[in-house]
């Protein structure tokens, strides 16, 4: 094998041979981000205490016995992710212009039957009803891509920083990735060549970095640019099978056995290429000792991530009508249990000016199964309703993150043995109760039209602790020390939450036919919190002088809006 004295960096924020255990993970796959109906979008399903709508059933099971007749709806739709990005090489500052991206998609937010079982009674039970209901409850649609250039630092470089103290005989093993426990990200980086040894011991360059001739510190030569790509995909669904019960026309009971199943996907891809190759020299020793000069060109990084998610629930609600106009709800649903498998590969690939050094390496497809306890949820909705003109309703709901759980799947081992332990107790510190306040309203033009609107605001799980010795503790701050925290040398004190607010308007119109048959209409846009992320770690590195200047990593700031339009047409019996 050919060693190279010259040569390039970086490094990848999912790391290991394993999937994507994390707090973010647990509340990605928990999280409820309501769609159904377009007549339950359009109220930003402000819903708890209207029923009535087979939307409305995945968040109060009792709207299933509000109405007197059976139904059948399908409501397709359309996604578009629209994202703002902006780059900035050297971390949390100067970031350059923002640059936009948008990813459409088709959707299916609710598909769903219902049939009504009278009684025959005036009072008591005087129905019940079946249902089997479809909601989506959440939609990963989005796409980003920031760029930018970069004298100071590389992902390549970070690679190479990272692989320090590893055995090079290891490093090249082609089963290396089942046999040994370096991460499948560093394995991958070196056997498609980004980086090589060099001196003595196990000390590594990437090819976008130059060789001091003293030996002593190795730094990136010129500019590089820098293309950082993130693609997520997929959705999430509730099978909810329903039954509901009407007891004289003003108390409303319902019961669901919640089925959620999501696909999830997730990709992110990193780019740098020499601005001027020249300044990117690499000299390669080949098996006979000989040297052959070229230049770096170019490398490519690429990580792909899928997960595949089953559970259950239950879930239980009433809607009581204590005097005409006035609707009480409440829902309350169990934490459900899933079972989740993943399944992830990295690639990465090298080029150079003499295409006799070009390498490319793809790792083995990772997989992995493990069970995750999701939030319990109570939501409370009070509506009021104007004859038959229409109605305003107002929700709260609330969610405690703090009880998610990963367990391994059909697992023996002991308590003491539990592979989790660390992540669940950053969930329990680290995640916590989020809010939910949603506003919705619907005003009855003309016997067959009706116009609708609604409004949601949702706070995030995820808080910060201050610790004993005054810093500021985030959950990656927590995991790092685990073992220092554990042992009580440093102890948490008090908990902030952040503060990003997730905020959703909606508007639609509704069409109800003198017969059977019924239309709604429903466009959502959502905005979320603004990001920020770094495609590769911090890493210690130096300037063409030899001082150590440790220069942030690039930080890329993403602000995403989402529109859903969605269609609903329907039939009673």
């Amino acid at each position: 094998m050919m060693k190279f004295f010259c040569a390039a960096a970086a490094v990848v924020l999912s790391a290991g041979a394993a999937g994507a255990q994390n707090m973010y993970d647990a509340i990605n796959f928990s999280r409820n981000e309501y769609y159904g109906s377009a007549r339950s979008m359009a109220l930003g399903n402000a819903v708890t205490a209207v029923g009535g709508d087979l939307g409305t059933i995945g968040i109060n099971p009792a709207g299933s016995a509000v109405a007197n007749y059976g139904q059948l709806t399908i409501t397709p739709g359309v996604s578009i992710s629209a994202v703002g990005s902006a780059y900035s090489p050297y971390g949390e500052t100067d970031y350059g212009p923002v640059r936009n991206y948008s990813r459409a998609r088709t959707t299916l937010p609710n598909l769903g039957i219902s049939a009504v079982f009278p009684t025959g009674r005036s009072r008591g039970l005087r129905s019940w009803t079946l249902a089997v209901v479809s909601n989506q409850t959440s939609q990963y649609n989005y796409y980003a891509n920031a760029f930018g250039q970069n004298s100071m630092t590389s992902k390549v470089a970070e690679f190479a920083a990272a692989a320090y103290g590893c055995d090079e005989g290891v490093l090249s093993r082609t089963d290396a990735f089942d046999g040994s426990d370096i991460s499948w990200d560093i394995l991958t980086a070196y056997q498609a060549g980004m980086f090589g040894s060099y001196g003595n011991g196990a000390d590594y360059v990437g090819v976008t970095e130059t060789i001091d001739p003293s030996g002593k510190w190795h730094y990136v030569p010129g500019p590089l640019s820098q293309t950082s790509v993130t693609h997520k995909w997929g959705s999430k669904n509730d099978v909810v099978m329903n039954l509901g019960l009407n007891f004289s026309d003003n108390v409303f009971v319902g019961f669901n056995l919640g089925l959620p199943y999501a696909r999830y996907g997730y990709s992110e891809a990193f780019y740098e290429s020499a601005v001027n190759p020249e300044q990117f020299p690499i000299v390669f020793m080949g098996d006979d000792g000989s040297e052959y000069d070229t230049n770096f060109l170019s490398a490519s990084y690429g990580y792909q991530y899928l997960a595949d998610v089953d559970g259950i629930y239950g879930k239980l609600g009433v809607i009581v009508t204590p005097f005409e106009g006035l609707r009480i709800g409440a829902a309350v649903q169990t934490p459900a249990m899933y079972t989740i498998t993943e399944h992830w590969q990295y690639s990465a690939a090298t080029s150079f000016a003499d295409d006799y050094f070009s390498d490319d390496k793809t790792s083995p497809e990772g997989e992995y199964s493990y069970n995750l306890t999701a939030p319990y949820s109570a939501s409370f909705g009070l509506a009021w309703t104007f004859g038959t003109r229409g109605f305003v309703s107002l929700d709260y709901e609330l969610t405690d993150y703090s009880i998610m759980r990963f367990r391994e799947l059909n697992s023996g081992r002991a308590v003491s043995q539990d592979i989790f332990f660390d992540l669940n107790e950053a969930n329990r510190y680290f995640a916590g109760v989020a809010h939910n306040l949603r506003i919705g309203g619907e005003f009855r033009l003309t016997p067959a039209f009706s116009v609708r609107a609604g409004y949601s605001l949702a706070t995030s799980p995820e808080r910060h602790w201050t610790n004993d010795k005054g810093e500021d503790v985030t959950s990656g701050d927590f995991l790092a020390e685990f073992d220092v925290y554990n042992s009580r040398a440093k102890r948490l004190v008090s908990a902030e939450y952040y503060p990003d607010r997730t905020q959703a308007v909606s508007f639609g119109l509704g069409y109800s036919s003198p017969g059977s048959f019924f239309a709604d209409i429903a466009a959502v846009l959502t905005s979320y919190p603004d990001s920020v992320f770094s495609p590769y770690y911090d890493y210690v590195n130096y300037d063409a002088d030899g001082n150590e200047v440790n220069v942030a990593s690039p930080r890329i700031l993403n602000h995403r809006n989402l529109w859903n339009v969605a269609l609903t047409i329907g039939w009673r019996f």
